[in-house]
């Protein structure tokens, strides 16, 4: 920490030393300053890859210090966390410093594959009102990113590197949804990007005139199978029912039964129970983790009572007797966000709800 904290000190006093002839281009003594400033960076970020957990990053990024702020952005930039991204899009927008502007487009494009849909438009939108002077090499990222982030919104997946923001995130839901039964823990995660599934689920969330409760839900399957459901959504009750068996077989699609609480989307509140449907009926060690808009749930009484029956009439959603399950009827009440990869540690069974 005392280190950097001098390569801070080292960097607020470049700027000072050379004055307004160290900010001219045409000025030999500007080259001079910036090479400078790249070693002090250099160095940083070599420091930087040291320190640990606790480094203190967001009074580093408030601080009034540049030195301070650029060591931020190399620990995010070496993180790849876009934890602090609203910071980092606050200061790409309002620093005055060539310099400061570039390294912050280095960091937001180290951050861009670690970041969700949302994350991914947000700095879309701040990279538009970035305005850099015409033939720069600030110029010339911005375009570059920007051509990078179209493609990664229609539809991308990427791995998401272990104890950043979204791998802690999705961990806490994953741990506090397990029922105790058995122990897993996630070995993968994959970040889910997908525009036409975004939209569709706002659109349908834009429906409902008061605020709608969004749930986090599991559902277990093949590899192949949860990487079409990432691609094009969860198919609907009379999707299914128009696919011939060839066709559900080379999709890997089995059907075990009409659904003893609904003819609909069945989702998991705990991930161990997916998980065991996951591993008994597909053999895979992955499950998907959804937000889903349940809307107004009937609670089915008994099980059978639904069996292989549309949603009951002013109702959006079933929720089966035990509360272990929810049925879903439409693919836009449902967002795929991550891809988990779980190892089970240790090996014990799960009491299936029975009808």
């Amino acid at each position: 920490m005392e280190e950097l904290d001098h390569l801070a000190e080292a960097l607020d006093n470049i700027d000072v030393q050379y004055g307004s002839d160290g900010k001219d281009r045409s000025n030999p003594l500007w080259a001079k300053r910036v090479a400078e400033k790249d070693h002090v960076v250099h160095e940083m970020y070599k420091l930087v890859q040291t320190v640990s957990d606790s480094f203190p990053l967001t009074s580093y990024l408030i601080s009034q210090s540049h030195g301070r702020q650029i060591v931020a952005l190399q620990r995010i930039r070496f993180k790849k966390n876009p934890v602090h991204l609203d910071l980092v899009c606050y200061m790409l927008l309002n620093s005055s410093s060539n310099f400061y502007q570039f390294h912050t487009l280095n960091t937001l494009a180290a951050s861009m594959n670690q970041c969700d849909y949302r994350q991914l438009i947000q700095i879309q939108q701040t990279l538009v009102q970035y305005i850099p002077p015409k033939e720069t090499s600030r110029s010339n990222m911005k375009f570059q990113l920007l051509e990078i982030i179209k493609p990664m919104l229609v539809f991308s997946m990427a791995e998401i590197v272990e104890h950043t923001f979204w791998w802690r995130d999705v961990e806490s839901k994953f741990f506090n949804s397990l029922s105790g039964i058995s122990q897993y823990r996630i070995s993968n995660l994959y970040v889910i990007r997908n525009h036409r599934l975004f939209q569709q689920f706002e659109e349908y969330r834009s429906k409902f005139r008061q605020h709608v409760q969004i749930m986090f839900v599991y559902h277990g399957s093949s590899r192949e199978c949860l990487r079409a459901i990432a691609k094009n959504g969860f198919l609907e009750p009379k999707e299914l029912s128009q696919m011939s068996n060839v066709d559900l077989k080379s999709h890997t699609i089995s059907i075990l039964d009409s659904g003893y609480f609904g003819c609909g989307i069945y989702q998991g509140f705990a991930a161990d129970y997916a998980i065991h449907y996951a591993e008994t009926y597909k053999n895979s060690d992955e499950i998907i983790l959804s937000a889903v808009l349940p809307g107004h749930s009937y609670a089915v009484k008994k099980g059978g009572e639904k069996f292989g029956r549309h949603c009951e009439p002013g109702f959006d959603s079933h929720i089966s007797p035990e509360a272990k399950e929810i049925v879903l009827f439409k693919s836009a009440q449902i967002l795929p966000m991550f891809i988990i990869r779980f190892i089970r540690v240790p090996n014990e069974k799960i009491a299936e709800e029975q009808p």
